[in-house]
């Protein structure tokens, strides 16, 4: 806000000066339309490939054949199992094809687990995922796991002896 103190009587100037926020507007629009481009050229470097973790050095290894916590394992022709029983078989989906190819597995998956009432008397599940299968399909499980219900999802190291068992 400025004042004028000239002769006529003490007026008060109320305007803002907006010249110096239109000056860092002009700057930042410039600066967005040449980084914009450059953004959307990144898109291809953008795609990870991930390898699930896999442990050496944990010394507290258990044997997951022997515990009694209820673990859902993805094998890698994204077959489903509690145990050994298999709850969902998505190995059609395998091939690839559209990004929600999985959706069907996805929501057999969901009734299942939501009709599963141990699980959702415990409300806790750890999920074992072979290490060749796609992320988005574990990412994808997890949520529909969560939608069923259970809230609490570990998720179980890939130990070294079950990347070396035969299949």
């Amino acid at each position: 806000m400025a004042m004028s103190s000239s002769s006529g009587g003490g007026t008060v100037l109320a305007e803002i000066n907006v010249t110096p926020m239109v000056d860092v507007m002009l700057v930042l629009l410039v600066i967005f339309m040449i980084a914009t481009p450059l953004i959307e050229q990144d898109d291809e470097k953008r795609e990870v490939e991930m390898d699930l973790p896999v442990t050496r050095d944990n010394e507290s290894l258990a044997n997951i054949d022997q515990t009694d916590q209820i673990i859902l394992e993805i094998n890698d022709s994204l077959q489903i199992f509690i145990g050994e029983t298999m709850i969902v078989d998505c190995s059609a989906a395998l091939e690839g094809g559209p990004s929600d190819r999985f959706e069907p597995c996805f929501e057999e998956l969901q009734t299942k687990i939501a009709s599963n009432q141990k699980l959702q008397d415990d409300g806790r599940l750890f999920l074992l995922g072979h290490p060749d299968i796609p992320y988005g399909f574990v990412v994808g499980s997890m949520n529909r796991i969560r939608l069923a219900g259970v809230s609490n999802v570990g998720m179980v190291t890939n130990p070294e002896y079950r990347q070396a068992e035969p299949e």
